[in-house]
């Protein structure tokens, strides 16, 4: 009998202990992981490449990346560089590596990672020179994109003079934690606006909405991303220019600002900047007060370039 009532509360406490773990545990569909300001991380692994090398010997050069930011990569590239006279591939290499790694979701709140392994081979140092210091580069370009789903008051009281509780009040957003990706929306300031003199019953609202470059990168054209990790050369206008689209309760947002007609853009100065989204169609100004969801989205590359300091060492034979 005392057996049987022993292992009745052994049973008894195990489950009150799962039940108490469970309450602790956070449920994991509660995961934001659109958050932060980190999209590709990349470095080299340890000793690939080796701090000396002696001259003419292979070497390794490693890579380590990882997507910790919330948007997918695909058809990224990786391209190396380094002083040809001294430094070179010991086998034919393509002008860049191709890679595609997926970012964070509520079953992978860490995001994905990759290796890239090439084998390099050191030249010979000069003969008036025992050691030639050199660096190695490695420059990763990528799409990403950066998603924003949040709520807005639209107000048709435009002036305020309908004496009635509202459910909502128009007010301007700030976002600190960022969007799980290296461009962010800072702010979004709301307005809304008397409609043009043909439609005198409407109202629509407006959105300025403030971008930003928070990450170790520089913004490049989503069309540009292969020509900036070859030796292609890119102009100044290929930099900073971020494509947009947005919505108010599923109707989209004219943020042309006289562009044209098939997508608006962004060009960050000094990594920040502004655009103006407007409602196409007005609300009628009889709609009490509501909030309504705003969905925003940015498309971009993305490119930045670690490096490596090596010493090259002679084969002393005295």
């Amino acid at each position: 009998m005392k057996i049987k009532i022993l292992f009745i509360s052994i049973i008894f406490v195990i489950i009150l202990s799962g039940c108490k773990g469970s309450s602790g545990s956070k449920p994991i569909t509660d995961v934001d992981v659109r958050q932060g300001t980190d999209g590709l991380v990349m470095e080299f692994t340890k000793n690939a490449p080796p701090d000396k090398v002696f001259e003419d010997s292979p070497f390794p050069i490693a890579m380590h990346l990882r997507n910790k930011g919330a948007s997918d990569i695909k058809q990224g590239f990786l391209a190396l560089g380094f002083e040809k006279t001294y430094v070179d591939f010991t086998e034919e290499k393509k002008e860049s590596i191709e890679f595609e790694i997926k970012g964070k979701s509520i079953f992978n709140i860490n995001g994905d990672e990759e290796f890239i392994t090439l084998n390099a081979k050191t030249k010979k140092v000069g003969a008036q020179s025992e050691t030639h210091p050199s660096t190695i580069l490695a420059t990763s370009c990528y799409p990403y994109k950066t998603i924003l789903g949040t709520s807005a008051c639209v107000d048709t009281d435009i002036f305020g003079t309908k004496l009635r509780d509202k459910a909502c009040e128009v007010k301007d957003i700030q976002f600190s934690k960022g969007q799980g990706s290296p461009v962010t929306i800072t702010k979004i300031e709301t307005r809304m606006l008397p409609s043009a003199d043909q439609e005198p019953d409407k109202v629509k609202p407006h959105f300025i909405i403030f971008v930003e470059n928070k990450g170790n990168g520089e913004v490049i054209a989503s069309d540009m991303i292969k020509d900036a990790c070859s030796n292609k050369p890119l102009n100044y206008k290929d930099f900073n220019r971020i494509k947009i689209k947005a919505s108010l309760s599923g109707q989209g947002l004219n943020c042309n600002i006289g562009e044209k007609e098939d997508g608006a853009e962004i060009r960050l100065r000094e990594k920040k900047d502004m655009i103006r989204c407007t409602l196409k169609d007005g609300i009628d100004r009889k709609q009490d007060a509501y909030t309504a969801p705003l969905q925003i989205e940015l498309d971009y590359g993305y490119t930045f370039t670690i490096s490596k300091d090596i010493i090259i060492e002679k084969i002393l034979t005295y």
